[in-house]
């Protein structure tokens, strides 16, 4: 039987996502040679698994959507399964960027250059975020008749040129929530943690300056948003674990990947909202497992788990939109509250085709010609300081 919460059409959907993702692969040469570009071995495992944790999220909305249809609320439905899909993906996702920043923090001996950070962040996030941010003021306009309340407009527009510093709720009076699913909230934690990154890091140059990092460290786990900024300490501690353990024997052998199969099996099991302490200690050994070469039987270390980790970030920012668009297309001929759940899941199969397909054109037109950018300074950076050195 299938309905709209069904668990197995989650793995038959992902099943037929991977195999469209191999076809773009094969038949776009720029992300071959982006993919062989990229450093092997270390961490490798790590690339692969941000395209997954990615659409694991469009799951959790696409789900979340059919509701909101029902009741005119979007919030996030209390559905097991497909609520620990997107809460587990964003707790790894924290946790891998508080881990890879760190680790660069303690390569550095806590010494950050602060400017290049924030500049490299900048290049990164931003062209996508604004691109996606236009596409979703575009759409409320459309939807208003181009009624517009200026005051209201202004103001939405500014809080999306905070990059996601402020979340934006609301463009013209007019809720966002059920066009970008409210994902940005996620990116106010990251800028947050990158600006607080240089301050902690003074932590790691000896015990006399670790007391400087204490009071941004008591002011994150005080806050009301403690059960988030948890997450990136546990990133922190798994940088830590691995500088003193940089390798696990047992995690180079194949029957290692049903470590973190098992760990999220738990999760699901015994943590019914995500969230928790229990699901972070947990999600830091599936992490770590990664980390230390569990790699899904070798799925994350194949070209297409790497292609989808490459397009990661436009999905994660794009899915909502192109749900919201096919979704809303198919309700003004024919009400969604109507249709079976055969045809639902169809929709969800089409919204994810596109969605890939239109993430794989933002990264190589929106995306990569910034992250070139910053790859030319890094290389200028580089060449710089060898220069100094023979001088």
């Amino acid at each position: 039987m299938l309905d709209f919460t069904t668990i197995w059409i989650y793995f038959l959907i992902l099943g037929i996502l991977v195999g469209f993702s191999i076809l773009l692969v094969r038949n776009f040469p720029f992300y071959r040679k982006i993919i062989k570009e990229e450093e092997r071995g270390r961490f490798e495992s790590l690339d692969g698994l941000r395209g997954f944790l990615a659409i694991n999220v469009f799951f959790q909305h696409a789900v979340t959507s059919h509701f909101y249809f029902q009741s005119g609320v979007w919030e996030i439905v209390p559905i097991r399964f497909y609520r620990h899909l997107g809460g587990e993906a964003v707790i790894l996702f924290f946790i891998l960027t508080s881990f890879l920043y760190w680790s660069k923090a303690i390569a550095q001996k806590g010494d950050i250059d602060a400017g290049a950070l924030y500049r490299s962040r900048f290049l990164r996030l931003a062209p996508m975020y604004l691109f996606t941010a236009g596409i979703i003021i575009f759409s409320i306009f459309i939807q208003s008749g181009l009624d517009i309340d200026i005051r209201e407009t202004v103001k939405g527009i500014l809080s999306f040129l905070s990059l996601g510093l402020i979340t934006t709720t609301s463009v013209n009076n007019i809720s966002v929530l059920p066009i970008n699913a409210g994902i940005h909230w996620t990116l106010a934690f990251e800028w947050v943690f990158y600006l607080m990154l240089p301050i902690l890091a003074v932590s790691l140059k000896g015990k006399k300056m670790f007391i400087m990092a204490l009071p941004l460290a008591f002011f994150a786990l005080s806050s009301p948003l403690r059960g988030y900024w948890a997450i990136f300490l546990f990133g922190i501690m798994a940088a830590h674990i691995y500088k003193k353990y940089p390798e696990i024997k047992f995690f180079q052998k194949s029957i290692s990947s049903l470590v973190p199969i098992l760990g999220v099996v738990l999760i699901y099991f015994i943590s019914y909202k995500p969230y928790s302490f229990t699901q972070y200690f947990i999600s830091l050994g599936v992490f770590l497992s990664f980390v230390y070469g569990a790699d899904l039987f070798g799925l994350l270390k194949t070209e297409v788990a790497k292609f989808l980790g490459t397009i990661s970030y436009s999905v994660y920012l794009i899915h909502s939109i192109m749900l919201f668009a096919i979704l809303n297309s198919i309700d003004y001929f024919y009400p969604i509250t109507s249709i079976s759940p055969t045809v639902f899941w169809s929709l969800i199969l089409f919204s994810g085709v596109i969605t890939i397909s239109v993430s794989s054109l933002t990264y190589r037109y929106v995306e990569y010609p910034f992250i070139k950018r910053i790859k030319t300074r890094k290389v200028e950076n580089l060449k710089t300081k060898i220069i100094d050195q023979i001088m």
